[in-house]
């Protein structure tokens, strides 16, 4: 009987053994802790019989362990109560480390359950408490029963191998959350980071760092960065010399180019080492500087660039607060801009502002001048601020002299283009000022403020149009130089002043008319403005009358100079033509005389280009050798050899009203022939043969068009 006994033994020994191993193959295969928690549970019920059951698992941030799984069991009647590693049998479970099998009459955690008996077993993390396995009831033939030793042993069994397969679990999903938050702050650096293995592979890159590169991440992912750095020297080498000798190196300002795109970056490599200070590859840093690059030239809209590079270096000096220091001011303001911008619309108004500003703000930059507003069509310029310089006062008054100059090139193009001029009056003062950030902590403005800010405001107001005016205190900065020249004006009563102000105004040179600025000018207006349904009067038949009155002008033996003026009257002859046809010659002629002025055009000479603009009016009526020559170039094309493609495209034009027939405009060009005369002798002799040579062959055409009565077989032009 005792041998049978022992059999027996040996045989559960050996079917708790073979359970035991079924269960631990089995808790290895799960990934995620809540399915092998329940596996657990599942599982321990089954082998031991119990009717139901819970775990308990740890809270990582308490002592309080919270239900992981349930089997079979009404956890709402467990709803409020806390399970404490510190209270009550887990307590004990928690010194003692061992299974424990207690009534549950014994026990305050559990009387809600209304089961009799109760195994606990600790699921153990190392050698701290990470949970506990509960089951309730062993079930037999018999009915409810309590747990046996040899359970307890089974349960200790199971609960060390899941303790095991716990551990394993929340290991690797620590190291999958360590991952993920590293990824997260990699992916959220502004800077471009990629790391490189032993091999030179890139085994991990930034999103910054992907945009920076400009590959897509799977061709970075594992390729050489030899490849791709290819066409990066710099970068290769700074790689290669940290790889070698296993220090950090960095360059600034590199030009990385990258799969057809060029950035501007700061690269620094780093060594890569393990926890035995053994070298696993490199880390390389991108730093673009687009970004700064795009604020620093944000900021130059508003500074000079020495400017811009003194406030980056010292930030104390954008900090709020101000000092008293000397400064030069200087204000300019459109005069008569509010009458002027009456007949505008408003985009017309922001667009000549706009590039108004343009031309202005480009030369107070050029002087270091700080822009510190626009105030509608005024601005206030500063010199000095941040930080002083003895050429402050000088910077200003060479500003002023430019902006006036540059201002009449300007009104030329306006006015070439039907625009009215722009006229400004500046002034300028140098004095003591409170300069520095006025504001509030979240807006602050940059600016200078005190009498000497009031004295260059008021100076401006008292300029006219064209005048720069200066206070004595900045012709005495600048007075040494033999730069500036100045006239000295009646001192001026302003407001808040007991005394008179004494003033100069500073004098620049006056423009000179340049012939071929004017030319480029209005060659661009007309090939703007002309109507696209131009045939012959396109910007061709200006150009060739221009070529064609130089070509005539020098057989004529017309002085350089007398030249010029043939080829300002053959530009503007038929500019009239951009409003119709009707009267063109007298449109054209107050067209003359609007930009001529203004482009400072000697006086006495308008008169000369007007008279060859209305001399070209049909008939043709020159007075003069000057209008001669533009009557014969106007028409050169009459004995040239390509009449027919011109006249043909006088057709087209002069069909654009009426349609005439083959016939009539045969007519036409016979009298028009017949009626013509060349009048310069270099005409008469290069053209005149040419042009009856053609008329006689348009006759010859007409008189065998009649006798034949065919006049619809007729070609509009002839060869």
């Amino acid at each position: 009987m005792a041998k049978n006994l022992n059999i027996s033994d040996l045989q559960l020994k050996y079917l708790e053994l073979e359970t035991l191993l079924d269960i631990t193959n089995d808790l290895n295969s799960f990934e995620q802790i809540p399915v092998l928690l329940q596996e657990i549970l599942v599982k321990s019920c089954a082998v031991l019989n119990a009717s139901s059951g819970l775990i308990l698992i740890e809270d990582d941030n308490s002592n309080v362990l919270n239900i992981g799984a349930d089997f079979n069991i009404d956890i709402s009647a467990l709803n409020g109560i806390i399970f404490n590693k510190n209270k009550g049998v887990i307590k004990e479970i928690n010194q003692s480390r061992k299974t424990l099998c207690f009534k549950i009459s014994q026990d305050n955690y559990f009387y809600g359950t209304n089961c009799v008996y109760c195994l606990i077993a600790p699921l153990l993390d190392k050698q701290k408490l990470a949970g506990v396995i509960v089951l309730f009831d062993k079930e037999s033939r018999k009915g409810i029963s309590p747990f046996t030793e040899s359970d307890s042993n089974m349960l200790s069994a199971i609960a060390s191998q899941a303790g095991i397969a716990y551990n394993n679990i929340k290991l690797i999903e620590n190291i999958k959350e360590a991952k993920a938050f590293n990824e997260n702050v990699m992916q959220s650096i502004a800077t471009g980071v990629f790391t490189t293995n032993l091999m030179g592979e890139i085994n991990h890159v930034n999103r910054t760092a992907v945009s920076i590169l400009n590959f897509d991440k799977e061709y970075i992912i594992g390729n050489h960065y030899g490849y791709i750095f290819e066409s990066n020297e710099q970068v290769l080498e700074l790689i290669a010399k940290c790889e070698l000798e296993s220090v950090t190196v960095s360059a600034s300002q590199v030009l990385l180019q990258s799969n057809d795109k060029t950035t501007n970056v700061n690269i620094s490599v780093s060594p890569l080492l393990n926890d035995f200070n053994q070298s696993l590859g490199t880390v390389v840093a991108l730093e673009d500087l687009s970004n700064i690059n795009k604020l620093k030239s944000t900021f130059k809209k508003y500074v000079s660039n020495q400017i811009v590079d003194q406030l980056l270096e010292n930030e104390d000096l954008l900090s709020l607060g101000g000092q008293e220091q000397e400064a030069t001011i200087l204000f300019s303001d459109i005069r008569g801009f509010t009458s002027l911008s009456e007949n505008m619309t408003p985009n017309e108004v922001v667009e000549t502002l706009n590039d108004y500003f343009n031309q202005m703000i480009e030369i107070i930059f050029k002087y270091n001048g700080i822009l510190d507003k626009i105030i509608g069509d005024e601005l206030m310029v500063i010199y000095g601020v941040p930080k002083s310089n003895i050429q402050d006062s000088e910077n200003a008054v060479l500003t002023a002299i430019e902006m006036q100059e540059k201002l009449i090139a300007f009104n030329q193009d306006r006015c070439i283009n039907l625009k009215k001029p722009i006229k400004v009056g500046i002034g300028v003062n140098t004095g003591s000022v409170i300069s520095g950030n006025i504001g509030s902590t979240d807006q602050m403005d940059f600016t200078v403020i005190g009498d000497s800010v009031n004295l260059a405001s008021r100076l401006c107001s008292s300029a006219e149009a064209g005048q720069i005016i200066i206070s004595d205190a900045v012709w005495n900065k600048i007075k040494h130089l033999q730069t500036f020249k100045s006239k000295k004006l009646s001192p001026i009563k302003v407001k808040g002043k007991t005394k008179v102000i004494s003033i100069k105004e500073i004098l620049y040179n006056d423009y000179k008319f340049d012939y071929q600025d004017a030319f480029d000018k209005v060659e661009a207006f007309l090939s703007k403005e002309l109507p696209s349904h131009y045939t012959y009067h396109s910007i061709e038949h200006f150009r060739d009358v221009v070529k064609q009155v130089e070509r005539i002008a020098k057989k004529e033996k017309v002085d350089k100079s007398g030249i010029l003026d043939l080829k300002l009257a053959a530009w503007l002859h038929d500019v009239g033509y951009i409003w119709g046809p009707i009267d063109h010659e007298k449109k054209s002629v107050e067209y003359a005389k609007v930009i001529l002025n203004e482009m400072k055009f000697p006086k006495s000479k308008v008169s000369l280009i007007t008279g060859m603009i209305m001399a070209t009016k049909m008939p043709q009526s020159p007075k003069n050798h000057f209008e001669q020559i533009i009557c014969d170039a106007d028409l050169d094309y009459l004995g040239r050899n390509d009449f027919e493609e011109i006249s043909s495209n006088l057709l087209k034009e002069l069909e654009i009203e009426q349609k005439i027939t083959n016939l009539n405009w045969l007519k036409i060009q016979e009298e028009f022939l017949k009626s013509h005369s060349y009048f310069t002798l270099t005409s008469k002799k290069s053209r005149e043969k040419n042009k009856q040579k053609r008329l006689r062959k348009i006759k010859d055409i007409l008189k065998t068009a009649w006798s034949n009565q065919d006049i619809a077989k007729i070609k509009p032009t002839v060869n």
